[in-house]
């Protein structure tokens, strides 16, 4: 009989260029959980499609990174990076450093430190993109408008 995956559901700021290639990357990787990505700009179609999300602001939501499991369980932040790296093979080590004394604080630190200052740092799109990619708009590009 086989046994079905653990479904986590990522729920990221899909205007963020760094949350997005992060994302694209996630779904590169080998996971033993279905990761399900969702950007909060597309959480009010979404429903009741992602268990326990209900819990954040939707404020928090901007300021970290939320996964949520199928029982609702709520994990943010530098969280809710370690619950999925806990999935992921080869980046399981990682996870479990996690744990030790004022790793989860450092990481914490780090994470908002970064988060912070994601669009400074790594821009940010005009609209929400999907995973995909962006579409352009379409412009005079390669018109003889060189600088």
């Amino acid at each position: 009989m086989k046994s079905e995956r653990e479904k986590l559901y990522v729920v990221y700021d899909g205007t963020c260029n760094l949350c997005i290639g992060t994302v694209t990357k996630l779904k590169e990787l080998s996971s033993n959980a279905e990761l399900i990505f969702v950007p909060i700009q597309s959480l009010r179609n979404a429903g009741n499609a992602v268990p326990g999300i209900e819990q954040a602001a939707e404020t928090e939501l901007y300021e970290k990174m939320h996964v949520t499991d199928e029982k609702g369980r709520l994990y943010a932040g530098a969280d809710g990076v370690v619950r999925i790296l806990r999935t992921i093979a080869g980046f399981r080590l990682l996870a479990a450093l996690y744990r030790l004394p004022g790793m989860s604080k450092l990481g914490d630190f780090l994470y908002r430190y970064i988060a912070k200052r994601r669009y400074d740092w790594f821009g940010q799109t005009e609209q929400s993109c999907s995973v995909n990619g962006c579409k352009l708009p379409q412009d005079e590009r390669g018109k003889g408008n060189h600088s």
